[in-house]
């Protein structure tokens, strides 16, 4: 089992919840978040813009494979795209878990 955790501005929601739908990742969640850069920062990680960014994270329990799959939309999307804030994608393993009941 993985952990998907995509990081989006919340303008390109319904694209990025496209691109995991595409890889098989039908079910997931979003929660509202807001990113701060201070001027003058960037390590390939900030947009290119300064301040505060409305953003969104999905995150997804999923199989290696959709997981994999999300990621090369993801890589599609921000080659494709000219964009200041491109779509950021993790996936990390999960390795114990609560017992469902």
């Amino acid at each position: 089992m993985k952990l998907l955790i995509v990081v989006s501005i919340r303008e390109h929601q319904e694209e990025v919840a496209k691109l995991l739908e595409s890889a098989g990742v039908s079910i997931f969640s979003v929660s509202d978040t807001t990113g701060y850069k201070k001027r003058g920062y960037n390590v390939g990680w900030f947009g290119s813009d300064n301040g505060k960014t409305n953003s969104i994270v999905l995150f997804s329990f999923t199989d290696a494979e959709s997981a994999q799959k999300a990621l090369g939309n993801i890589n599609r999307c921000n080659a494709d795209c000219n964009t200041p804030f491109p779509v950021r994608g993790f996936v990390l393993n999960v390795e114990e878990f609560s017992k469902m009941m």
